[in-house]
Parts: C-alpha cells; structure tokens; sequence
C-alpha cells in the first residue's frame, strides 16, 4: 500500500518541477516478481521506458533512436524505477539510497555512447532524490533488448 508521506511528497514535486511523472509500471513481461525486499536491500527486476503502462522507445539508439532519444527512454525507466520503488516501500519515507544502477542501452553497431544514454537516468534519480539517489553505476551495450526495448535499467537499494 502506498503511503504519501511527506517525503513521497517532495520526490514527487522535484520530479514535477522538472516536467517529469511517475508513471504506472507495466506488469511483468514474465513469471516473476517486479521487485524483491530482503535485510535492508531491494532488488528491483528490469525496468524499462514505459508511459500508461506501455513501452515507448523501442529500438536501437544511433540506428532508430538518437542519442537524444535514448536520453529521454532512459529516464523515462528511471521514472518507472521510481514507481516500483514508491510501490515496494509504500512511498520514499524507507528508502536510504541507490545503490547500484546496472544500465542496458540497445546500440546500433559503433555505437559508443551508452554512458551519456544512462545521463538521463541519473539525472532523474538526482533531481527526484537528491543525496540518496547516487549511485554507481554499469553501462553495457547490447545489440537488442527483450520486446525491443531501447533501454533496461536493473537496480539495488537501501532501504529501512
């Protein structure tokens, strides 16, 4: 169950102040669980760019998308990342810190520029959580993601 607290409140206005907003998470592609919690760290399963519970972006970045678009999917997974946190917790008040962002960009052969593709991201965890939202963080390239996805994003956090 969500809780908006006071925290949850202020994620949720940074991240509007910026244009951005949670969207609804779509359900899992699979037989598994959107997330995991267990001693104090969460596992979230990959996220990807999704609006209205579907994914947007599809495709490889420098072959259908540009570096700019693949900016935009991934911060829109970062935005989803968020969402399945706030559900996993019931709101931001638990929530420590990122710990760890494992990035996947589908890249045109050549393509060398997933790091700056995961900028997005990064940028929304900093904005929406300030202190707690640095991480570090993994960039691999692929030459196709599951559902032709641009980009996934498979994170740990801390949490009370």
């Amino acid at each position: 169950m969500i809780t908006d607290d006071g925290d949850t409140t202020q994620v949720i206005e940074r991240l509007q102040a910026r244009g951005w907003v949670l969207p609804t998470p779509p359900a899992p592609a699979g037989m598994y669980e959107p997330y995991r919690l267990d001693r104090g760290v969460g596992y979230l399963a990959s996220q990807h760019p999704a609006r209205d519970g579907k994914y947007v972006f599809p495709g490889r970045v420098g072959q259908e998308l540009t570096l700019a678009d693949g900016k935009q999917a991934a911060a829109l997974a970062a935005l989803v990342v968020l969402a399945r946190i706030r559900e996993a917790l019931g709101g931001f008040g638990r929530l420590r810190c990122l710990l760890r962002v494992d990035g996947y960009v589908a890249s045109a052969e050549g393509f060398l520029q997933q790091p700056t593709v995961l900028d997005g991201a990064s940028e929304v965890f900093l904005v929406g959580l300030g202190e707690r939202g640095k991480h570090a963080r993994t960039a691999y390239a692929m030459p196709r993601l599951p559902l032709d996805n641009s980009v996934k994003l498979v994170v740990t956090f801390g949490y009370d």
